[in-house]
């Protein structure tokens, strides 16, 4: 050992056994064989390597999160597990996991077992906040290639409000666009996010065009183009004559009704491929969000702010959205723009107030196609917020109330799980129905309406990576298996400076099986660091295999095992996270410690 290795280990006691000492050796390289006396299979292998994580894998256990609120909105906390019934495909099933998170598990909990570990940097002032890692992420989707100015202004000043009083330690919002302009990452920095919101503007694809004849809505394209719909054709062909014949000082050429016929269809493809276009730009951009937010721990939730869109023609383009956020345990809650508002037939300032004087039967058809149109247009507001567990705020000029509504997160919630019978791996979509047991104060239950049947089952390695990954992103510290850790900062050259973790972990905490006169174990250690504001900065994993002699095995009960990851770092406060786990015994361990690097 040189001199520095020397100063890591020194302060932890070893028994001088020269077995022991070898059996350490593998610390100080990045992978190690540490052989046994007698030459034969190494006793201890070291594989290092960068951790990737992908949280949102798939599970063979369904996780449902209910909120419960009563007649005036507000979270009902307090119930039991026997309080909740779950069907799957409207059959029973039994709840296998229930939790409560709020505010009253949290004054509830027990505080986690104080970390052992000596910290010897500097350590953070009194002053120095605690770092909080993020658990709920928020993205506003702001779509404005459909939003007019107003409502658009309106919504934004909402949001801002709902962001300056709202956003809490745990907390990161982001703002996400249908053009994919405007945007900012997930972030706690309120002033980035306001900055941002200011910026946002209406950006249509295709600008309306004031002066096409004769103007066709896109609801009124589809009933002439895919329902061959009479009063919608004949409703088109009279506006034709009127903006192409009579406006023009042309209604007694007989050739002109003749040609405001030949306008209709080619307009209604028109008005078609912009609809269509526009709001597969919504569609793109609300995927795009949903897989940013895949590998993100903690809650999610998506706020779509939008005055809706014709999707008739695109119900797989929505399935599939709705499949990708279910898979993803994505919320994705919407906001009606509009508002509360009245539909004035003909009423569209944006376009000439065609009368169509002789067919009061036609006027009428236009308006009927007027209203159904609003309605077909906030359908994918309300399917995209019913089908994933979100809200469907609409009918209301109170904004503040909508983005309390939409974008809070749950005081209260309660996490349900079951392990689905006799399920079949056809990767089908299954309804999902959340009940109480008896609802004596009319209680309202939100909570996803679907899941996805896998593919195929996780295996336990499969399962037991996202346990870890769980773990690493979660702020609880455990001693299942004993564990300190130690750190040290080392200055460099040119800013350059790491940071040494040295984690020690009691052997005799490890569940050991025997197999051909050795005691086998793997032991997966990852040491990841945290910035000031609870985002991942940097990483190392270690997968160590342990196939032991069984006097090898008695040392290293009396002595435990050191571990140590260097990791580079810049001036800042941190948090160091160590986790460690078991494959034997499936124990894992977790501990903190906040730094501050000068």
């Amino acid at each position: 050992m040189n001199g520095r290795s020397h100063a890591l280990l020194r302060g932890i006691s070893f028994a001088g056994a020269p077995v022991l000492l070898a059996a350490l050796a593998w610390i100080l390289a990045p992978a190690a064989h540490i052989r046994a006396q007698d030459g034969t299979k190494p006793e201890i292998t070291s594989e290092e390597s960068q951790p990737s994580f992908h949280l949102r894998v798939q599970r063979n256990e369904v996780v449902i999160r209910v909120v419960v609120r009563d007649s005036k909105g507000q979270v009902v906390p307090g119930l039991q597990k026997d309080d909740f019934r779950i069907f799957d495909n409207n059959h029973p099933e039994l709840i296998t996991h229930f939790s409560f998170e709020g505010s009253e598990a949290a004054a509830n909990a027990k505080p986690a077992p104080e970390s052992t570990g000596v910290v010897s940097v500097k350590p953070a002032q009194p002053s120095a906040p605690k770092i909080v890692l993020p658990v709920h992420f928020m993205a506003l989707f702001f779509d404005d290639v459909h939003l007019q100015f107003g409502d658009l202004t309106y919504a934004r000043d909402g949001a801002g409000r709902y962001l300056d009083g709202n956003l809490s330690a745990g907390d990161r919002a982001a703002i996400f666009t249908s053009s994919g302009q405007d945007q900012v990452d997930f972030t706690d920095d309120r002033a980035a996010l306001r900055a941002d919101l200011e910026k946002l503007r209406p950006r249509p694809v295709f600008p309306v065009d004031q002066s096409e004849c004769p103007p066709i809505t896109p609801f009124e394209a589809y009933k002439i183009i895919h329902q061959n719909d009479q009063y919608a054709v004949q409703a088109a062909q009279a506006d034709a004559f009127i903006c192409h014949c009579q406006e023009t000082g042309r209604a007694s050429d007989p050739m002109c009704p003749t040609e405001a016929t030949n306008l209709v269809m080619p307009v209604a493809l028109r008005s078609e491929n912009r609809s269509e276009n526009e709001a597969r730009y919504a569609m793109q951009g609300l995927r795009r969000v949903c897989q940013r937010m895949a590998a993100l721990p903690g809650q999610h939730t998506v706020v779509l702010v939008s005055p809706g869109f014709l999707t008739v023609n695109q119900t797989f383009d929505v399935s599939g959205l709705i499949d990708l956020a279910l898979r993803q345990n994505i919320v994705i809650s919407t906001i009606d723009a509009r508002g509360l508002y009245v539909l004035i037939p003909r009423g569209d300032a944006t376009q000439r107030p065609l009368v169509i004087v002789s067919r009061p039967d036609l006027e009428t058809a236009k308006v009927f196609n007027q209203d159904e149109s609003a309605e077909r247009d906030a359908d994918v507001l309300a399917e995209l917020s019913s089908e994933t567990g979100g809200v469907y705020f609409h009918n209301s000029n109170d904004l503040n109330e909508g983005f309390r509504r939409a974008g809070s997160f749950p005081e209260a919630s309660y996490v349900l799980a079951f392990a689905p019978e006799n399920l079949k791996l056809d990767g089908r979509l299954h309804t999902l129905k959340v009940t109480l047991a008896s609802n004596p104060g009319h209680y309202a239950v939100q909570a996803r309406r679907g899941y996805f049947a896998p593919t195929k089952l996780e295996d336990t390695a499969t399962l037991a990576k996202e346990q870890l990954e769980q773990m690493i992103f979660s702020q609880e510290e455990s001693q299942t298996i004993p564990l300190e850790i130690h750190t040290q900062y080392f200055e460099g050259g040119a800013g350059a400076a790491k940071i040494s973790v040295l984690a020690h972990v009691d052997v005799k905490g490890l569940r050991f099986r025997k197999a051909e006169g050795r005691n086998l174990e793997n032991l997966t250690v990852v040491t990841a660091l945290f910035d000031h504001q609870g985002n991942y900065v940097t990483g190392q994993q270690k997968l160590i295999q342990f196939r032991l002699l069984d006097s090898t095995l008695e040392h290293l009960t009396q002595t435990g095992l050191s571990m140590k990851a260097s990791l580079p770092i810049k001036p800042g406060t941190y948090l160091v996270r160590e986790v460690v786990q078991e494959s034997e015994g499936g124990g894992m361990s977790a501990s903190n410690s906040q730094v501050d690097v000068p």
